[in-house]
């Protein structure tokens, strides 16, 4: 039974295999390129390995061989002058095959007809048998080219190439920081700013600017490194092209990683058929395949395995495509079948990620013929590869599912909180009405109870109030009538003294009368007297 992966997954979640344990997420501010001005002319000088070169003929070898490309077939003159080329190159190799170490091991006619007639010779079995026997070292970058056909490519892209390290990139900090880390062990890769990390830089900085989508992803740098080992970098860069689009590694490494999960759900379900004792193992001990054969197919084995089996795996997955990495993984597997079921989960993780390879270290043929040992028919991947669209299909429309579902616990939650917000306030309204409610009770009965001590009082003031009429009269009767004769003295005086008021009131009109006669008269003889004097004046 094979555990399903989200293809929501991010780039490098927790549980798929990582290179680099300190990754930062990608800086979205350009930085300047690193190429000085003179890169044409380091370009020119930068050499490859010399484990790749076969001395005194290599240059001229390619330069013939483009020029092969380039001539007219069709003029029957061309075409014996192309003949005559091709037994040239022929001669050159089988020359150049005798100062190589265990020449014997190579089929060199053989692999002469493939350098020269590559179309016709590459869907022959007699390829997949000569790569199974390993492909010459010096040739296997040509090999390469020719079997990806990057240099279709490369006549396209040579210009922009430069024109891409020109390029400012985003990711520029970060591969510089993990060029180190990328085969430190190895000679041509350790030196800071040497040749071959100056080579990983350009080819994946122009790569991260050649394709955005997929940018700049650590291990990626373990795909190009075997790539130079073999090839200069220009070239290296047209066969990582052919390699992430044609032979579909891309979609390891876009940000959903759709092809990894398929590798991996491919290869669990091989491992589930046809090493059910692993599966079991691997599954009682808690180990998923993300955990171990992530970095194989991602980096096509590059990141732990020595260089010389790295090879052979490229060797295969150029001649007979990705599916090949199946192959070598189960190959792995079945060849360690007895010690893994032996280990527990920290010793078998160890094994599986760093030594698994070590029965193969003194012998990388013996990882091919094991490898192509496996008979995996292409219809059951195909088939797998419908399984797996489903199960995401599936997934896809579960996590809908379960993203609508939270959404409603979220709404529902969101209303029992409001619910249980409300029910907080009423309990507290409740809490605070049952508190006035006691408070009112309380009062009530203090109300009650001064009302029965008012109604005593009251009472008694009742009584009182009825007997002091009585007492007032049995204590005022005789004063009241002394009061009542004296007021009746007194209004008899009071009589005699207004008869006596209006008597002096007559009296007063009558003088004030005189009075106005006598100012009536004293104004005529005044009068007179004026009127006199006026006529004693004259």
């Amino acid at each position: 039974m094979t555990p399903s992966r989200s293809s929501t997954t991010q780039r490098f979640v927790s549980g798929l295999w990582s290179p680099f344990s300190k990754a930062t997420p990608t800086s979205k501010k350009p930085v300047i390129a690193r190429p000085s001005d003179n890169f044409t002319e380091r370009q020119k000088r930068q050499s490859r390995p010399p484990s790749c070169v076969l001395p005194g003929f290599q240059e001229s070898l390619l330069a013939q061989m483009e020029q092969l490309n380039s001539d007219n077939g069709n003029d029957p003159k061309a075409q014996q002058l192309l003949n005559l080329k091709r037994q040239t190159i022929r001669q050159s190799l089988v020359l150049a095959s005798s100062s190589i170490p265990n020449k014997d091991d190579y089929d060199w006619e053989f692999w002469t007809t493939v350098i020269c007639d590559f179309d016709q010779i590459h869907k022959s079995k007699d390829l997949q048998y000569q790569v199974q026997k390993g492909i010459p070292p010096s040739l296997r970058g040509m090999v390469w080219q020719l079997a990806s056909k990057s240099k279709q490519l490369e006549l396209m892209e040579e210009q922009h190439y430069l024109d891409l390290l020109r390029t400012a990139s985003p990711y520029d900090k970060m591969i510089q920081r993990d060029l180190a880390r990328t085969f430190p062990g190895h000679d041509y890769f350790k030196e800071q700013d040497g040749v071959g990390q100056e080579g990983l830089y350009n080819v994946v900085r122009a790569y991260s600017v050649y394709d955005t989508q997929v940018g700049y992803c650590q291990g990626l740098a373990f795909i190009v490194g075997p790539l130079l080992l073999n090839m200069p970098d220009e070239e290296a860069f047209c066969v990582l092209i052919r390699l992430m689009s044609s032979y579909g590694l891309r979609h390891m490494f876009t940000p959903d990683m759709q092809g990894l999960h398929l590798r991996l759900y491919q290869f669990e379900s091989l491992v589930a058929e046809h090493l059910p004792h692993i599966s079991r193992h691997l599954q009682r001990r808690g180990i998923d395949s993300t955990m171990y054969a992530s970095q194989w197919f991602m980096t096509l084995f590059a990141y732990k395995f020595p260089l010389e089996l790295v090879f052979c795996v490229y060797d295969m997955v150029f001649t007979e495509g990705l599916d090949a990495i199946l192959k070598f993984a189960l190959a792995l597997l079945k060849r360690n079948e007895t010690h893994l079921l032996e280990l527990d989960f920290e010793h078998l993780l160890d094994f599986l990620k760093n030594r698994l390879f070590e029965q193969y270290k003194d012998d990388e043929r013996k990882l091919v013929q094991d490898a192509n040992s496996w008979d995996i028919p292409r219809k059951r991947l195909i088939q797998l590869e419908k399984e797996h669209k489903a199960q995401m299909l599936k997934e896809e429309q579960d996590a809908k599912l379960l993203e609508s579902l939270q959404k409603q616990q979220a709404g529902l939650q969101q209303q029992v909180e409001q619910l249980q917000e409300t029910t907080r306030t009423i309990q507290q309204e409740h809490d605070d009405v049952q508190e006035q409610l006691r408070d009112s009770q309380h009062q009530r009965q203090q109300m009650t109870d001064e009302q029965h001590s008012l109604r005593a009082v009251v009472q008694s003031l009742v009584t009182e109030s009825e007997a002091i009429p009585a007492q007032i009269e049995a204590n005022y009767s005789t004063e009241f009538n002394l009061l009542c004769t004296e007021n009746a003295q007194l209004n008899q005086t009071n009589a005699r003294l207004e008869d006596q008021l209006a008597a002096m009131e007559s009296l007063l009109i009558d003088i004030k009368m005189r009075y106005a006669q006598s100012e009536n008269e004293r104004d005529e003889l005044s009068k007179r007297l004026f009127e006199l004097k006026k006529i004693i004046g004259q």
